[in-house]
């Protein structure tokens, strides 16, 4: 989950504006998050105050609102590959599993592609392994089971470690 810490401050004119902290740490998913909501914004505008604004306005809203998609989408390209990069970088460092789930029926429901785990996105493939994090009912202490994908990517190919 991501956070933006922020204060509304004033600026040089006295107009409310928005401080971040100095340590603030440009990332690109805080910009790609104030493009989504811009573009939200305009969008529920234009849906609930349409039929009073004049022509000029409208056409104004979703020129605003095409740039907002164009440049989101773009965003949005640049923030999948660098999931996707930190999947497989992750699956590199040798970690002792990849994703975890909370039951055997959620890991054999995970889909083939795009699998969104922490702010990393994996594929079922081979080699791909699942902690599967439950607890013992009569004990009510934690039981931790990882599972790899052997020579296949079906729930069949879960082989337990």
């Amino acid at each position: 989950m991501y956070k933006i810490d922020y204060s509304i401050g004033l600026n040089e004119q006295g107009r409310p504006c928005i401080e971040l902290p100095e340590d603030y740490e440009h990332r690109p998913e805080d910009r790609f998050f104030a493009l989504e909501v811009v573009r939200w914004m305009l969008q529920d505008l234009y849906t609930r105050r349409g039929p009073e604004l004049d022509v000029n306005t409208l056409t104004a809203l979703q020129e605003a609102e095409n740039l907002l998609g164009q440049l989101s989408d773009e965003v949005a390209e640049l923030l999948f590959n660098m999931m996707k990069n930190l999947g497989e970088a992750s699956k590199e460092f040798g970690n002792a599993f990849d994703i975890k789930v909370e039951s055997i029926e959620e890991r054999d429901a995970l889909p083939v592609k795009n699998i969104l785990y922490k702010n990393m996105i994996f594929d079922r493939e081979d080699g791909l392994t699942v902690l599967v994090y439950t607890y013992d009912p009569e004990t009510f202490m934690p039981v931790e089971t990882r599972y790899k994908l052997v020579n296949g990517i079906d729930n069949e190919n879960w082989i337990k470690l």
